[in-house]
């Protein structure tokens, strides 16, 4: 009786799976090493604005992280046979060989599912080209692709059966993961975080306050070089709201240019609280400008106003002040 051929794909399937596995391995380690060091440059300007959205982190963790050990896990279970001599050891062998299709069954169905979730947010609410992570989703759907087809699966029901929980848990994870990845208040809207409100969420960490989310334009950063040219400054305080307010008016990377005294003495970043009481500050924020006291929290285009400003009018969020 004639034995049957195996199919070349059966043949080679788990050394394709498993090469593929280290592509993946070397992109998602040289995402880790830019994201985590801010080392290098991601190859495109699209890579960049993903690498920094709120979607690059899950649970504080970085997202190309868990990438690469799902890579190095899917690795593993390509070649993990191969360490079981077949002829002395093939009850072991085998079981192995079972248990590691099954495996990467999981993993391709999970990794398919979660890429073609995150090239949705690409597509749709990044809206960023990213030729790194557009690469991984074809891995991992190549993956999927080779361990489906690439084996001969005794039970078709259990391989769906098993599939459809496993697409369906990872499709859980993904909504859930990032429905929590944009803080309360804050929302994405073509690529650029949109705070909802100037108002800070929840309490002030001890010492530093709370991080600035909205995001500046050209007109606050050209105010904001405009208001420390001119010399003018802030007096204010990490724990106090309507600072915070204040800041977010400008956006963090605005807010960088513009010449700010901590008040606060516990603070732990450059506290000057003799400085506030040599300045007669009587309350949170001030400006100085021009040597006047200006209390209060004040809308951008009043700041211009206040000191000649004739430069890129359009402030983003003073919309928002309506006190």
């Amino acid at each position: 009786m004639k034995r049957r051929q195996t199919p070349w794909l059966h043949q080679y399937s788990r050394l394709l799976i498993g090469i593929i596995a280290i592509l993946g391995i070397c992109v998602t380690a040289y995402l880790t090493w830019v994201k985590l060091g801010n080392n290098g440059v991601c190859g495109s300007e699209g890579c960049q604005v993903v690498l920094t959205s709120p979607f690059a982190n899950v649970g504080g963790f970085p997202l190309t992280g868990l990438g690469l050990l799902s890579y190095v896990g899917v690795a593993a279970m390509a070649f993990a046979p191969t360490l079981v001599d077949p002829k002395t050891k093939k009850a072991a062998h085998n079981q192995l060989n079972q248990l590691t299709w099954l495996g990467l069954l999981l993993a391709g169905v999970g990794m398919a599912v979660f890429s073609g979730y995150l090239m949705y947010l690409l597509a749709f609410v990044i809206k960023a080209a990213c030729p790194f992570c557009i690469a991984s989703a074809i891995f991992t759907f190549a993956i999927f692709g080779l361990t489906l087809f690439g084996h001969d699966w005794d039970d078709i029901g259990q391989v769906i059966f098993v599939g459809l929980a496993a697409g369906l848990v990872s499709l859980i994870v993904s909504l859930v993961l990032y429905n929590t990845s944009v803080p309360p208040g804050v929302s994405y809207v073509n690529g650029q975080v949109e705070i909802k409100s100037l108002e800070p969420i929840g309490a002030a960490e001890p010492g530093v306050g709370w991080k600035i989310q909205s995001t500046s334009t050209a007109a606050e950063i050209e105010l904001a070089k405009h208001l420390t040219q001119k010399g003018a400054k802030m007096y204010s305080a990490y724990w106090c709201p309507h600072c915070y307010e204040q800041k977010q008016l400008f956006g963090k990377q605005a807010w960088a240019e513009v010449t700010n005294v901590e008040c606060a003495a516990d603070a732990k970043e450059n506290p000057q609280p003799d400085a506030c009481t040599k300045a007669g500050i009587k309350g949170f924020p001030t400006w100085m400008i021009d040597g006047k006291i200006e209390p209060g929290v004040k809308k951008l285009a009043k700041l211009a106003e206040m000191t000649g400003y004739k430069g890129n009018t359009a402030f983003k969020y003073d919309r928002l002040f309506t006190r």
